[in-house]
């Protein structure tokens, strides 16, 4: 009989280190409750201003995504390669330099923000969406950037925008917003930058620099909280250009009059700089922020010597929606950096509940700024889910727009309203309207 040979010994399963990829990150149980705790807040306050929640694939599109972060953010995109095989395609000169080869082997990329897919998904629905259309969104992001404290390569963002709206009204709401979600979350010392890009311009024609270069300009300018106003003018003078007196950030507040785009809010922002508040608002002439789309306001919000960097950012912006072929709409944002909270608590912090509350519509026509917002903060104080129209429209068009919502209230203010400290409460339902005083109006029945 015939003996059958031994088989050869299994070679042992080499075991694979765990390990992780540098700037990504595991989460257990503690860490999650805790950020699931932070975005409660965090919902909670947006839907409370009637923003509505979105989410969109993480991988998006090369065309979508290429050039709108500028030449920096294009290299820090994370690309997937085609499937199958992805050579097959891409002819032999183009095989000797990797961007040549990159666009016959990749087609597609993780996103780097959430503003542009966001954009994107608009011009797509846009006949689907009553605008002026709020949205929040808290989903993850990549950069292939290089790690450091507060900055990883997957993180989520957090953001909030408003399309088909733009001026100063938004921008108090997203001030509001802010203050509201760091004094829920306990963080002080934080302080918003502000900035607008018709200020920059100004500053590059004055200097005489090149338009053709007008982000040179910026980005140059942008290094004044790194190494100093000082060095900032060393370095524009070594290039023969000198920047405007006013510029200088012990001025204040530059000249707007001949700013029809700022002018018309100077006595807003006056207001808004000089009240003290959790959250001071500073005007900043050197903030130039993400200015291949912004087109308006900018705005960073930073903790002073907390070293990670801002902790949220944002500005006005028009014609991306445009840039899909959607509708052509500006519109207003702003974006928290979660991880850098995270970073900065040094506990973990109560989350709220989350009620699904219709808004109270505040419409407006010729009332200031201010009472428009008084009248939201009363409303919001008394625990009703309350937001003021973001855009000057007319009346009807307001109210259109809360039936079209589906919202029951509206809270009507103009001139004679906030002279005698009262507004107007009217019911979509039932079509009754009735007057009454600030004060009363806390006291409301809204069900």
């Amino acid at each position: 009989m015939r003996r059958k040979p031994n088989p050869l010994p299994k070679k042992p399963n080499k075991k694979v280190r765990p390990a992780l990829p540098s700037g990504f990150r595991d989460f257990g149980p503690a860490e999650v409750y805790r950020r699931r705790r932070l975005f409660s807040v965090l919902i909670e306050l947006f839907e409370r201003y009637g923003y509505q929640p979105l989410e969109t694939p993480a991988v998006e599109l090369l065309s979508v995504l290429l050039g709108k972060y500028g030449e920096e953010g294009d290299k820090l995109l994370f690309r997937i390669l085609n499937s199958g095989d992805f050579l097959a395609e891409a002819p032999e000169e183009a095989r000797a330099h990797s961007h040549t080869l990159l666009p016959y082997i990749t087609e597609k990329a993780l996103r780097y923000d959430l503003t542009v897919p966001m954009a994107r998904w608009v011009a797509q629905h846009a006949g689907e969406l009553v605008f002026p259309f709020k949205r929040y969104q808290i989903q993850p992001v990549w950069r292939a950037d290089r790690p450091q404290r507060g900055r990883f390569r997957e993180f989520y963002q957090c953001d909030i925008d408003i399309v088909g709206a733009e001026g100063i009204v938004p921008l108090l709401e997203i001030v509001a917003i802010i203050r509201e979600v760091l004094q829920k979350l306990g963080l002080s010392g934080a302080v918003l930058h502000l900035n607008h890009r018709a200020l920059l311009e100004k500053a590059a024609r004055e200097a005489g620099w090149p338009e053709s270069d007008f982000a040179g300009f910026c980005g140059l300018l942008d290094k004044a909280d790194k190494i100093g106003w000082e060095a900032v003018e060393e370095a524009f003078t070594a290039r023969g250009v000198r920047l405007p007196r006013w510029l200088h950030p012990i001025e204040g507040l530059p000249p707007f009059s001949d700013l029809p785009e700022v002018a018309q809010d100077a006595e807003t922002l006056q207001n808004l700089l000089d009240t003290p508040a959790f959250v001071p608002v500073r005007w900043d002439s050197t903030l130039a922020r993400g200015l291949e789309y912004y087109t308006g306001y900018v705005y960073e919000l930073r903790v002073p010597g907390s070293g990670v960097g801002s902790i949220g950012a944002g500005g006005a912006y028009a014609s991306l929606v445009h840039d899909f072929g959607g509708p052509d709409l500006p519109a207003v944002g702003f974006s928290f950096g979660v991880e850098r909270l995270l970073t900065l608590l040094e506990s973990a912090q109560n989350g709220l509940s989350i009620e699904a509350i219709q808004p109270v519509l505040v419409a407006w026509v010729d009332a200031s700024p201010g009472y428009i917002q008084e009248v939201v903060q009363q409303l919001h104080q008394a625990g009703q889910t309350a937001f003021a129209y973001p855009a000057p429209k007319k009346l009807s068009r307001q109210i259109e727009y809360a039936q079209r919502r589906g919202l029951p209230w509206v809270v009507i203010v103009g001139r004679a309203e906030e002279t005698t400290r009262t507004v107007q409460r009217k019911n979509l339902l039932s079509h009754t309207q009735e007057t009454l005083s600030l004060d009363a109006l806390a006291k409301a029945d809204w069900m």
